[in-house]
């Protein structure tokens, strides 16, 4: 009785993992998946848009997100791709309230700093990850000053 049970159940775990294969390669699903993330074709370049202190002399650095919103990355960048993306009223705020921030919290690391922008850089994915960080074009959206860089 117990040798039927087994076959059983086992025969119905091995159907409900290869069912996947039955579907439309872009159903996906709880609990199984097909993973379409990862069979669909990628773009060869990916635009990323960011907040960057700016000074003189080549003077650069990424903001860091508390900053921006909060000490998660992924949600600074959202807020930054959706200010740029509001219009220009609202990338305005976003980098006056950057600029603030970075004004009231005196980080050494950004001493050199005279200004906050918002900027969209376009990169080739796969050289980006390999660690050529340079960008294949770049949008200004906006740039703020901060108060130690006006006279």
């Amino acid at each position: 009785m117990d040798r039927p049970y087994a076959y059983a159940v086992s025969l119905a775990l091995v159907a409900a993992v290869a069912y996947p294969v039955l579907l439309d390669p872009d159903d996906d699903s709880f609990p199984l998946s097909t993973y379409p993330m990862f069979s669909r074709p990628k773009p060869d370049s990916a635009v990323v848009t960011s907040a960057v202190a700016l000074g003189p002399g080549g003077f650069e650095r990424a903001v860091e997100p508390s900053y921006v919103a909060n000490s998660e990355a992924m949600q600074a960048l959202q807020t930054i791709r959706k200010s740029v993306q509001a219009g220009p009223a609202s990338a305005k705020r976003l980098c006056e309230r950057i600029a603030e921030r970075i004004d009231d919290a005196g980080d050494a690391a950004l001493a050199q700093a005279r200004e906050v922008a918002l900027v969209s850089r376009r990169y080739e994915s796969i050289r980006f990850l390999a660690g050529e960080r340079v960008a294949l074009s770049e949008r200004f959206h906006v740039r703020c000053p901060l108060r130690r860089g006006t006279p």
